[in-house]
């Protein structure tokens, strides 16, 4: 560690919020691109902002177990990596019920009416599927997630996350073909 990091480090582990300010003037940036490229620009901006400030405010109470020997770096990279985990435990979907999803104010009253019937019909044949395949396609469609981000967090390989997302879309396919509604 560099002399100024030992210094402040061992400033801040004594409660000096001077320390503080200087570290968050310093390593802001890192631990907003450490957020971003963890979550895989599933977050907004203020999201990011959030959680980074989450991060600097957990530094700060846990700061008597800082270790003054090694960098700042490695530490703020895992509690923002930390924080990212967490915020994608906390996230729920957009609702929880499919047919719950507001429909656009430009569908006709006949088109929102059947585009209502299918998402409820979609629920439904989402309740079928076994609880990966929904993890799986929640994660994806829902979240926004990526397949290797998925794979890493389910520990399964990202070819196999492709495959259970196209085995689900089929399914789901052919769920709704069966209950009379054209998903060309």
């Amino acid at each position: 560690m560099q002399t100024k990091e030992k210094t402040l480090a061992i400033k801040l582990k004594k409660g000096n919020t001077a320390a503080l300010k200087e570290i968050i003037d310093c390593y802001t940036g890192y631990v907003r691109t450490v957020i971003r490229n963890f979550s895989r620009g599933t977050f907004s901006e203020q999201d990011i902002d959030e959680l980074c400030s989450d991060v600097f405010f957990s530094l700060w109470q846990h700061r008597e177990n800082l270790d003054t020997k090694t960098g700042f770096r490695s530490y703020l990279s895992a509690m923002a990596r930390n924080a990212v985990k967490d915020r994608f435990k906390s996230v729920k979907p957009p609702c929880e019920d499919i047919s719950e999803l507001e429909i656009p104010s430009e569908f006709s009253v006949e088109d929102a009416a059947q585009l209502h019937d299918m998402l409820r019909c979609l629920d439904k044949g989402l309740e079928q599927l076994q609880e990966k395949e929904r993890e799986v396609f929640a994660r994806y469609y829902f979240y926004g997630e990526s397949t290797p981000h998925i794979a890493e967090r389910m520990n399964i390989s990202e070819g196999s996350i492709r495959s259970v997302l196209s085995r689900t879309r089929n399914k789901l396919k052919e769920y709704l073909t069966k209950r009379g509604f054209d998903h060309a």
